[in-house]
């Protein structure tokens, strides 16, 4: 399930290839609550930008879901076509700047690893770690599919984390923080 991309690689004798495995689909949750509103907010996008050129690049498919407090969740499916970055655009530019709850869009990320062509997708959790603790039901569920499909999520903290961050660390099987504000204009 995990692979690397065909892609060089600076190391201190040059260029080094690796090898791909196969890749599947990447599943995005994106964080737009109100504690994500700023600086932390653009980063995240951008990053949705960059999972969606990456993804077309490794001709893998690529979903989002935009989410916030309960209620609060809008999904697409990501195509780069000009259509398809036009709406993805359009559908980055609004927000629901409420609280943090993951469990919807967690539970539809599940419903969709049932269908054949998401079977063997990864999940790509952006926030920046103010999450409530999820319902029970869902982390066991999500537990289920990480032993049996081998599910990795993958979770994203974008600025120091906040006061959840153990939240993420518990659901995610790789947890990586996005700390470089110097580099953001």
């Amino acid at each position: 399930r995990v692979g690397w991309a065909e892609e060089p690689a600076v190391t201190g004798q040059g260029t080094e290839i690796r090898p791909a495995a196969e890749c599947g689909p990447i599943i995005l949750c994106l964080d737009t609550s109100g504690s994500m509103m700023g600086a932390r907010e653009t980063i995240a996008k951008a990053m949705v930008l960059e999972c969606m050129r990456q993804a077309k690049s490794q001709n893998r498919q690529c979903y989002l879901y935009s989410f916030s407090g309960p209620g609060d969740c809008q999904e697409l499916e990501l195509k780069v076509t000009g259509k398809g970055v036009s709406r993805l655009l359009e559908f980055l530019a609004g927000s629901f700047h409420g609280g943090t709850d993951v469990d919807e869009p967690f539970l539809r990320a599940l419903s969709r690893l049932d269908e054949e062509e998401w079977s063997n997708a990864d999940i790509l959790l952006v926030t920046d770690g103010e999450i409530r603790p999820p319902d029970e039901e869902m982390v066991a569920s999500l537990n289920r599919a990480k032993e049996t499909m081998g599910l990795k999520v993958h979770g994203l903290l974008v600025g120091e984390p906040g006061m959840g961050a153990e939240v993420v660390e518990a659901l995610c099987t790789h947890t990586h923080t996005f700390k470089s504000w110097s580099k953001v204009r």
